[in-house]
């Protein structure tokens, strides 16, 4: 199941809050197709003249009261502006564990997994929903698999979207991918991430319902 890459923001009874100086914060309840099943929380704060990225998920799925799948994913990724200089990922998806463990070099940026090394070429990019700069990208590195994967990013226009019964003027972008297609929302004056939305296997909607998102 792959729900590393699959995100969408329902904006209802959000906690709009103010930046602490240096840092933006991202907090998600999950749901799959509208039952609530974990959280995933990212916090991007400045550091020694670095951008450090945390992200912490917990997904659970029951049927009958009884658990089917389980995901838990943590990942720590240092930035120099838009170039990942280090990623310390560690995943538990359903018994299968992953790690990642990558960091740049003199002449590019060395990957690491539990079955494989890679050198990959410098200043790539992950999976960085909250830096809209990376939709520039025609690879990205998986957090969760080490994979330095193709994507075809596309704008598709401009649409509302509802904060706090507010409508907010968005750019709308389709990220697609061998997992399936991602559908991502910014907002039109500041290119603050508002919104994504994906399927996952089953053709169930895997959404993340914002706790709290930064102020737009």
């Amino acid at each position: 199941m792959k729900v590393w890459l699959v995100i969408i923001c329902l904006f209802s009874a959000v906690n709009v809050t103010a930046n602490t100086v240096g840092e933006s914060r991202w907090q998600f309840d999950v749901l799959l197709d509208d039952k609530k099943i974990g959280y995933h929380d990212f916090l991007v704060k400045e550091q020694g003249g670095q951008q450090v990225i945390q992200t912490n998920a917990r997904f659970d799925i029951k049927i009958l009261f009884i658990k089917v799948f389980s995901y838990r994913h943590e990942n720590e990724e240092r930035w120099q502006g838009n170039c990942l200089r280090a990623i310390n990922a560690t995943t538990d998806s359903n018994g299968d564990d992953f790690v990642v463990r990558g960091e740049a070099t003199s002449d590019g940026f060395s990957v690491k997994t539990l079955s494989d090394q890679q050198d990959l070429p410098a200043c790539l990019m992950t999976f960085a929903y909250w830096n809209p700069d990376f939709l520039q990208e025609k690879r990205l590195l998986n957090s969760q698999t080490g994979e330095y994967e193709a994507v075809t990013i596309t704008q598709q226009g401009q649409e509302d979207v509802l904060i706090n019964d507010k409508a907010v003027k968005a750019v709308k972008y389709l990220i697609d991918v061998e997992a399936g297609p991602i559908t991502l929302w910014y907002a039109a004056d500041d290119r603050q991430w508002l919104a994504l939305e994906s399927v996952v296997e089953g053709g169930k909607t895997l959404r993340y319902q914002p706790v709290v998102i930064p102020a737009t």
